[in-house]
């Protein structure tokens, strides 16, 4: 019932295995290599690697559900679930269309200033400063800012929201522990005894806490509202810092490709597409089956976790030629899957994209290039791919102070 070959042993395709998650690439190929589903009988998982058949499983909502969970654990006993990710239509339909209204165009151009601002602040600094930890000096700073500007929400401190978003994705993988599920907690309870209390009279955390949204339409009873701002705010900052990080150090591995961006801004908006496809700042996304369904072929069985390897399906040479070479002007950059796709497609990823260009714009106008001053340390989120330290030089550009 597998494409699992005689050769093969399970604990050759865990995903979760230290060297898988180190140098994920070439275990992805591995993958890819051996069919379009694979069954991991280990952690009773099926895998789908490659770009068609992923992007599949996340357009077919009706047979691959979100409402049982859309990480490793699933949604299981779990007291509280992420509106946004974890509900299908027409519950799912229902929340969306209550937050969608402020990720239109008109509301993020209004962001707009304020992002580029803060982006130009944030270079400013950290080419200033010369060697930086490019997390803690760009990567962060950036959805931090964002957030804040959109949501209204102003955290403890850097280092607490940081702590905070990583543990939201954390407390579901295999190697969460109690603490991960401690700092969702905490986070919950500071939104609900400070946060909420402390937003401005204008913001989009007023919107969702008080009137349920554009159209009212999220219930007042119980969770739902805080739940549904906390998904938007923790989820925001975690994945476009990760974004960041992942593109300074990609243009570490490949200066040609800076020299190229520093010469072609206009090729900023493509570059953040080819960044989101060469490292995805999601690995994976998990779907279940709730009746007997079939991809490429395998039969799936019904109440089974099938897990959407987004990080390799960006790799796969059937969509993307010469898939692991960087390339700001590949044409079809923006047929990544990083974002999702279908009904669940990123709510904020036209928020991330603008962060993302905004921060570019501003560090190709400084920075000649990207020096590593020492190892970098990518972090043990087994979800995430992005790094807790990366020691850089900025290179001032000619004419920068």
């Amino acid at each position: 019932m597998s494409n699992i070959t005689s050769s093969m042993r399970p604990s050759d395709l865990d995903l979760y295995q230290p060297e898988a998650l180190l140098d994920p690439y070439a275990h992805y190929a591995k993958l890819r290599e051996l069919g379009p589903v694979l069954f991991d009988p280990e952690r009773e998982i099926w895998l789908v690697p490659g770009y068609a058949e992923a992007s599949g499983v996340l357009r077919n909502h009706k047979e691959f559900v979100s409402g049982d969970g859309v990480t490793y654990e699933g949604v299981g006993d779990r007291l509280e679930r992420y509106p946004l990710i974890e509900n299908d239509p027409p519950v799912h339909t229902r929340i969306r269309r209550a937050v969608q209204p402020a990720f239109t165009k008109g509301p993020i151009e209004q962001l707009r200033p304020a992002i580029e601002a803060a982006a130009k602040s944030i270079a400013e600094k950290a080419v200033a400063l010369g060697e930086i930890d490019a997390v803690q000096a760009v990567a962060q700073p950036m959805p931090d800012k964002a957030m804040e500007l959109l949501t209204g929400l102003t955290p403890p401190s850097a280092q607490t929201l940081a702590d905070w978003s990583d543990a939201v994705v954390r407390a579901q993988e295999p190697a969460a522990s109690a603490r991960h599920s401690e700092l969702l907690i905490e986070a919950l309870n500071w939104l609900t005894e400070v946060g909420v209390p402390g937003l401005p009279a204008h913001c989009l955390g007023r919107l969702i806490t008080e009137s349920g949204g554009a159209n009212r339409g999220l219930e007042a009873d119980g969770s739902e509202r805080l739940m549904t701002l906390a998904s938007i705010w923790l989820a925001g900052i975690d994945s476009t810092g990760a974004m960041l990080g992942n593109a300074i150090g990609a243009f570490i591995e490949h200066p040609d490709q800076w020299e190229l961006l520093r010469a072609r801004p206009d090729l900023i908006p493509n570059a953040v597409e080819e960044l989101l496809r060469f490292e995805a700042p999601f690995r994976i996304f998990y779907r279940r089956t709730r009746a007997e369904t079939e991809i490429g072929g395998t039969t799936i069985p019904a109440s089974a976790a099938v897990c959407a390897v987004l990080a390799s399906a960006n790799r796969d040479p059937r969509q993307f030629p010469d898939p692991d070479r960087l390339d700001v002007t590949r044409e079809n950059a923006r047929t990544h899957l990083s974002f999702g796709t279908s009904i669940h497609l990123c709510l904020g990823s036209p928020l991330a994209r603008l962060e993302a260009t905004s921060m570019l714009t501003e560090l190709t106008r400084r920075v000649l290039r990207f020096e590593r001053t020492g190892e970098p340390v990518r972090s043990p989120s087994q979800t995430m791919r992005k790094f807790d330290s990366l020691p850089v030089r900025l290179v001032p550009a000619p004419g920068v102070a």
